[in-house]
């Protein structure tokens, strides 16, 4: 019953391993789509918070410029500004700067000397030190400019315009520190934390971040020495970031960046949680196939496993075995196909059975073996003959039945010795055998056989009538040729008979008559003489010319062998 059980582990593994890798590939394709999918969410978030950077420094840059010209055109401010006096021009330009909230208000005369600065009010007299504001200003039509500048090695987002009186007669610069309040401002509308970042002989600093304290060094140490425009992954402590580094325009050549944040975990977060979801309804759907494998393979293997016990038994020779499926599917049909199978090996093995008690199983086994047809091939055989002689005195004063007991018993027991000796029974002619060796088998020793066989035959025609009467005994008269014959089909193809034909059976029946009239119970020609070389003894009996032979042909009585028993 091992075959059955292996089968359903196979089917059920086959079921189970198609569930799972359709199920695995699905859950793969699914988890790699949505986090490319969110990735890609994210990275396009990074870019809508980079252009609203972009738009909140802009609108800064006009806020500024606007509260500057307001500056500029105030006649106080300009009346503080003709006295020359410090004081009273650095307390307007504080006053000023506290009403529009910026971080810094500088005066800088039009050679680029601070006249007033609210950030470094001890200032006066020194060098504005960012001519790279002022010559952008002076390029554009308006005299207006905009830029960020680092002040005291933090970035500032500034703006610088003219001072009229009427005629140009100072620069007048605001600027708002980019701070963490800064950083918060975007954050409150782009869901983006931001980072304002620079870089200075391969040192990194962050001046502004929304991130948590602790993640500022790990940014300094993470970030590389050209951050890459594209976004990115990052790890900060246990959370995983897809990062976006944008440019900032500002003085020199220290860049600076602003790194848009947003964290991964965050993001996939549901993604997740639906993944969650998948890998449970795959536990589920994994263990409903496992169960209506199972099933399905239960109800396959039992029918196979009765159909595997059928056959095994059909192959030990039960040809009555019969399976019995209530079944209208394929294996309904198979099992119907089984027991037309068996019918028809018992109907065939009836055949060979009567088959192999009408002919010798030698012959039977060469007309199934072979497509049956007419005709036969040349070959040489040992053609034997044997007669029983007294048949016709007993059957005088002995009852048909009897008769025919007696003929048949010795025929059994001449026909044993036949078999034995490696020939094959041809067929029975009324109280008559005959007897071929080296058709349709052959061997390297046929006619040494077929006179061995012969002298048998005549010993065992003779313990068969040991105990019986004199006048109900049966003697044998034996005779064998060997020659060319032509073995084969004979009859038609409705009826046939396999049987060798030719002048050497001819021969072998005349030889047998022979024994009769020399009152010898053996003769052999002088062409199984000759063929049988050394192994016996024969005594040469007469030359004589026999029926439908014109040359004469010597006969021989075997007497005994001169090597022992031969090679069976």
């Amino acid at each position: 019953m091992w075959r059955p059980r292996r089968f359903r582990t196979e089917l059920l593994l086959v079921f189970l391993g198609l569930f799972l890798l359709a199920q695995t590939t699905s859950f793969l394709i699914t988890s790699a789509v949505t986090e490319r999918n969110a990735r890609t969410q994210v990275a396009e978030s990074l870019g809508v918070a980079g252009g609203a950077l972009s738009r909140l420094l802009e609108e800064r840059d006009r806020s500024l410029l606007q509260a500057g010209r307001l500056l500029a055109g105030d006649f106080a401010f300009k009346t503080a500004f003709a006295t020359e006096d410090g004081p009273t021009i650095l307390s307007m330009l504080g006053n000023h700067r506290n009403r529009i909230a910026a971080d810094a208000m500088v005066l800088v005369s039009l050679e680029e000397t601070i006249i007033a600065d609210t950030l470094h009010p001890d200032s006066a007299g020194k060098d504005f030190g960012h001519p790279w504001l002022i010559d952008r200003a002076l390029d554009d039509v308006a005299g207006e400019a905009a830029g960020i500048l680092f002040i005291d090695g933090k970035p500032m987002q500034f703006i610088i315009l003219p001072l009229l009186a009427p005629l140009h007669e100072a620069w007048i610069a605001i600027g708002f520190h980019l701070d963490d309040e800064f950083a918060a401002s975007l954050k409150s509308f782009s869901m983006a934390d931001m980072t304002i970042i620079s870089r200075d002989d391969g040192s990194r600093d962050v001046h502004a971040s929304t991130l948590p304290t602790q993640y500022r060094r790990v940014l300094e140490r993470a970030m590389h020495s050209r951050p890459p425009r594209d976004a990115y992954e990052m790890a900060l402590g246990r959370l995983n970031y897809l990062s976006l580094a944008l440019p900032l325009a500002a003085e020199g050549e220290r860049p600076l960046y602003a790194l848009m944040q947003r964290p991964l975990d965050t993001v996939l977060e549901p993604y997740r949680d639906l993944q969650k979801v998948l890998g449970m309804l795959f536990l589920l759907g994994l263990v409903a196939t496992g169960i209506g494998a199972a099933v399905l393979a239960g109800g396959v293997a039992k029918p196979l496993a009765r159909l595997t016990t059928g056959a095994r038994r059909i192959a030990e020779g039960d040809y009555g075995q019969r399976v019995e499926l209530n079944r209208r599917d394929e294996l309904g049909e198979l099992a119907t196909a089984f027991n037309e199978m068996a019918h028809g090996l018992a109907d065939r093995d009836r055949v060979r059975n009567l088959l192999g008690k009408v002919v010798s199983p030698q012959i039977a086994e060469e007309l199934l073996s072979r497509e049956i047809r007419l005709g036969g091939e040349e070959r040489v055989a040992t053609i034997l003959f044997a007669d029983c002689r007294g048949f016709t005195a007993m059957s005088e004063h002995l009852p048909p039945t009897e008769v025919l007991g007696r003929l048949n018993g010795l025929l059994t027991a001449l026909t044993e010795v036949i078999e034995r000796h490696g020939g094959v029974v041809d067929k029975y002619m009324g109280d008559a055998v005959m007897a071929l060796f080296g058709a349709p088998l052959a061997h390297t020793n046929d006619p040494q056989r077929a006179v061995a066989c012969a002298l048998d035959m005549v010993v065992a025609a003779e313990e068969f009538n040991h105990n019986l009467p004199e006048d109900e005994r049966l003697h044998i008269s034996v005779g064998v040729n060997t020659g060319p014959v032509v073995a084969g089909n004979m009859g038609s193809m409705t009826r046939l008979n396999y049987t060798v034909i030719g002048d050497a059976v001819n021969l072998a029946a005349r030889v047998e008559t022979l024994t009769r009239q020399y009152g010898v119970n053996l003769l052999v020609t002088e062409h199984t003489r000759d063929a049988c070389g050394d192994a016996f003894h024969f005594r040469e009996v007469d030359r004589v010319t026999v029926k439908g032979r014109g040359a004469p042909v010597a006969v021989f009585e075997p007497l005994a062998g001169t090597t022992g028993a031969l090679a069976q």
